[in-house]
């Protein structure tokens, strides 16, 4: 992480050399930002316009991952500007992903955890430009310019209004959310580390405009729930979800039924789930009852966790946007376990695989994309079930 991390400072330098930036400040004080965001004692609150939220991401990420790139904000020697979100424009974030804006900081940090703690990791990174310490004054005069972060990926500058009415807004990589102003500017000035707060979360990535709540769990009992001949579609997780929630009510599957909180799921289609019982069981399995059956058998607390290995809490991700994930891991609703994404090339076209922890089995692959498309809850099916443990 820390090569990973000096090759995109370096990159950031060219870059702002190319724009006509300088990469080194007359700023010589080392004192790191993290100390600013902890001064008060790392606590919630009831003040959304300060830093509470990203505080304690940074700390989780940082305990998670020690060897992590967020650790250049502790080390006030070496030079960057953060752009960093106050506890509202985390809230507003939620609001966006889920349809339900939290009442409280800690629940905006606790929506906020629940994408992974990779994905925390690469927000925070988005939000730090690596070796160049930029005061408002020059951001002010950095129209157009567009900044290397430490994902690799940029955002741009934008100066806006006249005279003493300027103010700087940023333009993330999503094209359907309202970008984010600065609105506080210069936090540990006269030192290597500079900070400007921010009213939204930037963004790495471009994600669907969304406005419907349909469930998938809507969508899944739409044809009435009966087994059938048709192997291609989703009656024996349909069962199984309906089998779980009537045996734990309480259960996290239940999110599947509340269209307004956002979530991927990549479902396995009957015959993925006929190869399961197959190799479980070692006989050939005729019909899609007997195929359930025979899953049901692994008891509810294994089809639970088996359920939520498949879905993706926090995140609606289209077709699309997956396609352009690869090598991208996906923390899932199963404690945290996480699946990767590779893309891969088939004769002309791309296809999906979905890489699990059992390094024995077929990988899935990803063959009927955006289900319940322009809902927070979008799902993919699979040709095979994905497995939390290497069997």
């Amino acid at each position: 992480m820390r090569k990973t991390a000096a090759g995109v400072a370096a990159a950031a330098s060219i870059a702002l050399v190319a724009s006509g930036m300088s990469p080194a400040a007359a700023a010589s004080g080392t004192k790191p930002l993290s100390e600013v965001l902890t001064a008060d004692g790392v606590m919630f609150d009831s003040n959304w316009d300060d830093f509470d939220v990203v505080t304690q991401a940074v700390l989780t990420v940082l305990t998670a991952k020690p060897d992590s790139a967020v650790g250049l904000l502790t080390q006030g020697d070496k030079a960057l500007t953060a752009f960093v979100p106050t506890d509202r424009a985390f809230r507003k974030l939620v609001g966006d992903l889920t349809g339900s804006k939290p009442a409280t900081e800690e629940e905006a940090f606790n929506a906020v955890a629940g994408l992974g703690i990779d994905t925390v990791e690469t927000v925070l990174l988005y939000h730090v430009v690596p070796s160049a310490t930029i005061t408002a004054k020059k951001a002010l005069k950095a129209n157009n310019v567009k900044l290397a972060t430490g994902t690799g990926g940029t955002f741009k500058v934008k100066v806006k209004g006249k005279g003493d009415k300027k103010y700087i807004k940023l333009v993330d990589k999503d094209k359907n959310s309202t970008n984010p102003r600065v609105i506080v500017t210069d936090v540990n000035k006269g030192n290597m580390q500079i900070a400007h707060g921010i009213d939204r979360v930037l963004r790495p990535m471009d994600l669907p405009p969304l406005d419907g709540q349909d469930s998938l769990a809507a969508l899944l009992t739409s044809d009435g729930n009966k087994f059938d001949k048709n192997g291609k579609d989703f009656d024996i997780v349909t069962e199984a979800v309906l089998a779980v929630l009537g045996a734990k009510p309480d259960s996290a599957v239940g999110v599947l039924a509340d269209g307004s909180v956002a979530l991927t799921a990549f479902v396995p289609n009957d015959n993925a789930f006929k190869k399961l019982a197959r190799e479980v069981t070692g006989k050939k399995i005729g019909s899609e009852k007997k195929a359930f059956t025979e899953i049901a058998a692994l008891g509810i607390d294994t089809v639970e966790t088996f359920l939520l290995y498949h879905v993706v809490p926090g995140a609606t991700i289209p077709a699309k946007q997956a396609l352009k994930a690869n090598n991208v891991k996906l923390a899932t609703a199963a404690d945290g376990a996480t699946i990767k994404v590779k893309v891969k090339k088939m004769h002309s076209n791309k296809v999906i695989t979905l890489v699990d922890k059992d390094g024995d089995s077929r990988n899935p692959m990803v063959v009927a994309t955006d289900l319940n498309k322009g809902n927070l809850q979008i799902a993919h099916g699979i040709d095979r079930v994905l497995r939390p443990i290497n069997l």
